[in-house]
């Protein structure tokens, strides 16, 4: 096993995954985005899904190996996709929302929430959980397993 090879690697994958899993999860916010008025857990839930999906299938692409048996892929693929999805869902719910007010009518004040704010952190979320959990699997398997 050489250590330079493993390496080069690990970087390139992650590069790739970071930057193609960050385009992936802004163009499928940004087709599928829908910011109907219902619950507020729903909509979390619906664009966890949104960016998810799309960063979780490009993650396990970037860091897709050939010499791992089809079954190992397979589990590492949805274990990122559920990763990705989960982790936004989480990071949206216990972390605080940028919130402001506007004016409706002369007087009466009405909170806003900073969708910006929301899409930054779940983006963030899948981009950077999904490449940790696949970096993970590429480890194990290239120090345990000599597959690179």
């Amino acid at each position: 096993m050489k250590i330079p090879i493993v390496v080069s690697s690990f970087t390139a994958r992650l590069f790739l995954g970071l930057i193609f899993s960050s385009f992936a999860g802004f163009i499928s916010w940004v087709f599928f985005f829908d910011g109907s008025g219902i619950d507020q857990n729903v909509y979390y839930l619906r664009q966890s899904l949104v960016i998810g999906i799309p960063v979780g299938i490009t993650v396990s692409l970037m860091w897709w190996n050939t010499e791992s048996s089809g079954i190992m892929m397979i589990i590492q693929a949805g274990l990122v996709c559920l990763f990705t999805i989960c982790v936004p869902f989480l990071i949206v719910n216990f972390s605080n929302i940028d919130v402001g007010t506007t004016l409706v009518g002369p007087s009466l004040r009405v909170p806003v929430i900073s969708l910006g704010d929301i899409f930054k952190k779940m983006l963030m979320g899948a981009v950077l959980g999904g490449n940790v959990v696949a970096s993970l699997f590429f480890l194990y398997r290239s120090l345990f397993h000599k597959e690179i």
